[in-house]
């Protein structure tokens, strides 16, 4: 019976950091050091995946990917950022991914958004699923602008451009409200 107790108490005081919110955490491909959602800070090398994190993130070298993501996430040496579910926030890295639905700002050379996506989007490539704020890059491409503007050399809106319904894209300037 003691060492069943102590079995007992030893795997649930092992157990309790998988599923608590860790303060830091380093993630290398394949360990989360140690795992579990972040409420801190979350360095990533090479390739990275976690739950969630809230706080600062800092990929570097690769990808750090999340569910959810509320916070500051700043790539360093080609670091990258994907959220596979909702993102709050400001990103900077070679590349910010958001599956679904993103609110704040992405900086970077490639920002996509597979939903609705809030705030500005700052890069070469900027695509949006729907679109509430400012696309400016080179290329801009949404599905459609709900209340926005895009500032680039070419600007797609599926659903039409300012001049047209049947017009997708237009030069420079986009916007509707």
């Amino acid at each position: 019976m003691k060492k069943t107790l102590v079995s007992l108490a030893l795997a649930a005081v092992m157990a309790s950091p998988a599923f608590a919110n860790q303060p830091v955490q380093l993630s290398v491909p394949g360990n989360n050091l140690p795992d579990g959602n972040v409420h801190g800070f979350r360095a990533s090398l090479l390739y990275g995946q976690t739950p969630s994190v809230t706080g600062f993130q800092l990929p570097m070298l690769g990808l750090a990917e999340s569910q959810t993501f509320k916070g500051l996430s700043f790539g360093i040496l080609f670091g990258a950022n994907r959220v596979t579910g909702d993102s709050t926030g400001v990103k900077f890295g070679l590349a910010n991914w958001n599956d679904n639905t993103a609110t704040g700002a992405d900086f970077g050379f490639a920002n996509y958004t597979g939903s609705q996506f809030t705030g500005l989007q700052f890069g070469a490539l900027n695509y949006a699923g729907s679109l509430n704020g400012l696309q400016f890059g080179f290329i801009n491409a949404t599905d459609r602008i709900e209340k926005g503007v895009q500032i680039g050399l070419i600007n797609y809106d599926k659903s039409g451009t300012f001049i047209s319904k049947d017009i997708p894209v237009f030069p420079i300037i986009n916007a509707r409200f």
